[in-house]
């Protein structure tokens, strides 16, 4: 081999050696805040983010994804049986909504330089981890004092119910001080926060709150039905069976 040859062969080495290591130390050290850091910063609320006719449009969606085989994911997060259902969105939003997508990262990415400060220049890959459509039903809520979105960095909740649709189901974060501050909520609302920060909902006390969840993470746009718990490489949800991600999700739950 020629000395150019080899050199080549060294560079190209040396290179792909780098981007290992850098993945590596991506996987294995993410950049999150800590939970002390996060109660430190402030929800942001953008008032009738969408329209009726978003709303309807993802009801639509969801109906679709559903009657095209999606499973519905049933839980209770330690209350009534049954009375949390989701259907995982996840790269299907900007699939069937690509500007409703577009404009949620768009917040995001805005709500973020103007307050917190994750999404920098440093960051690889920011993508949408998940995107949930939550329907709780009377008796449900998640009622964990210090649950968080582990591992995400940005959590966005548009609200798809009206205040008439149902009572109770509160979202509330817990502060630096303890307490549990109550946060305005209406239909068509767009809520913001660092995900680590512990939030809860309280239980609904009748009818139905509707609620679309979405995440931000550093990490690859996953398209597993499923909160993959993978931001690099290959995902092993859909090598593990079917029900795999329903059984992680019931024992870690970390959406809202």
């Amino acid at each position: 081999m020629c000395a150019n040859g080899a050199m080549l062969v060294v560079t190209l080495s040396l290179s792909l050696a780098l981007a290992a290591s850098r993945l590596a130390d991506r996987v294995y050290n993410p950049r999150l805040p800590t939970a002390t850091e996060a109660q430190r910063t402030s929800v942001v609320r953008i008032p009738r983010f969408v329209s009726d006719e978003d709303i309807d449009a993802l009801h639509t969606a969801a109906a679709a994804i559903r009657d095209a085989g999606a499973r519905e994911v049933v839980r209770s997060n330690g209350l009534e049986t049954g009375s949390w259902r989701t259907i995982f969105f996840n790269h299907q939003l900007a699939l069937q909504l690509p500007q409703l997508h577009a404009r949620m990262i768009a917040a995001a990415r805005e709500a973020d330089a103007a307050n917190w400060g994750l999404l920098d220049s440093r960051r690889h890959g920011v993508a949408l981890r998940c995107a949930e459509y939550h329907t709780v039903k009377e008796a449900g809520g998640l009622p964990m004092k210090n649950h968080n979105d582990d591992g995400s960095l940005i959590t966005m909740d548009i609200l798809l119910s009206s205040s008439d649709d149902f009572s109770g189901g509160d979202f509330c974060t817990t502060e630096t001080d303890g307490e549990l501050l109550q946060h305005p909520f209406e239909r068509g609302d767009l809520l913001l926060f660092v995900s680590h920060k512990y939030h809860s909902v309280r239980p609904v006390t009748s009818g139905t709150r509707q609620v679309l969840v979405c995440e931000l993470w550093e990490g690859l746009e996953r398209r597993c039905p499923c909160r993959c718990p993978q931001p690099w490489g290959p995902c092993s949800c859909s090598l593990t069976g079917a029900n795999i991600h329903i059984n992680w999700d019931e024992a870690a739950r970390t959406d809202m």
